[in-house]
């Protein structure tokens, strides 16, 4: 990714518009997971909206739950999923790696200012309780939606794993807890009922969205058409089509999140009918 690139992705990640009730939870629920520690990005006595990592993190929390996990255990996991990465400065770490890869395709600029912030403690501060290996999973969900990303946790152990890139971590978790009970909690569908819900909100134009990508939201959510066809001028992929049947907004994330549109591309827009219309996104 470009400087452009992060940018973007930093505004998707970090934009706060979730609320509890969106994902079906109970302000009550909310609130007795709060007391417990087991939401620490909840500012006590409020209501905040959620970013996407910390939604997903409600929805791990409900799953978990659900199932059995008390909330002394779910106390635990949320001190070691998000406590213990800030004290040790997991967040400092990272940066320093993407400072010193020279494959992260960030800029010269970029470097010097994530040097600069290396030395600033109120920004490392905030910063350590964003970035963990939970955020990270997220993160690369977003990325690589077609990969599987999954929380696992073993009850019997209290340990936990992140699921990503591949599924070498499935293969060697089952060699080791073949006689155990592991459960595993897939990420992606939160991830797109989230931007799903922020592509529907009534801002004119998402600041993390392309100019094409705005413009396929302004016709797909807002126009309100029958029918969207949407297709790659070269036909690298199956056309997606949209019908009035679908939850437009949940089918266009899905369709964003599983197909990067590349920089320079043009969009043809075919209006076959009032309530029908073709979208061809040219890249040549």
């Amino acid at each position: 990714m470009n400087d452009e690139s992060y940018t973007r992705f930093g505004e998707l990640i970090s934009k706060q518009y979730i609320l509890p009730k969106h994902l079906d939870i109970s302000s009550r629920q909310v609130n007795y997971w709060k007391e417990r520690a087991i939401l620490p990005f909840f500012e006590k006595d409020k209501h905040g909206k959620m970013n996407i990592p910390q939604a997903v993190w409600l929805f791990v929390v409900k799953e978990l739950a659900d199932i059995g996990i008390s909330s002394v255990e779910l106390t635990e996991l949320a001190e070691a999923v998000w406590n213990k990465p800030r004290e040790e400065k997991y967040a400092d770490k990272v940066i320093i790696d993407n400072i010193k890869d020279e494959k992260s395709g960030l800029s010269e600029h970029a470097r010097e200012i994530l040097t600069e912030q290396l030395k600033n403690e109120q920004i490392m501060g905030t910063l350590r309780t964003e970035i963990n290996s939970f955020t990270d999973m997220v993160k690369s969900c977003i990325q690589y939606p077609e990969q599987p990303h999954a929380m696992i946790y073993s009850p019997k152990t209290k340990k936990h794993y992140f699921l990503l890139n591949g599924p070498e971590l499935l293969i060697k978790l089952n060699s080791k807890f073949s006689d155990q009970t592991l459960i595993s909690i897939p990420i992606l569908s939160t991830i797109r009922k989230s931007i799903g819900l922020d592509l529907k909100s009534n801002q004119k134009n998402l600041e993390y969205l392309t100019s094409i990508e705005n413009q396929i939201r302004e016709i797909v959510v807002f126009k309100q058409p029958k029918v969207v066809e949407i297709a790659f001028d070269d036909n690298h992929i199956k056309p997606r089509t949209i019908k009035e049947k679908h939850v437009k907004q949940d089918e266009i994330a899905d369709f964003f999140l599983r197909n990067k549109i590349p920089l320079g591309t043009k969009l043809l827009i075919d209006v076959r009918s009032q309530d029908n219309y073709k979208l061809t996104l040219i890249t040549k």
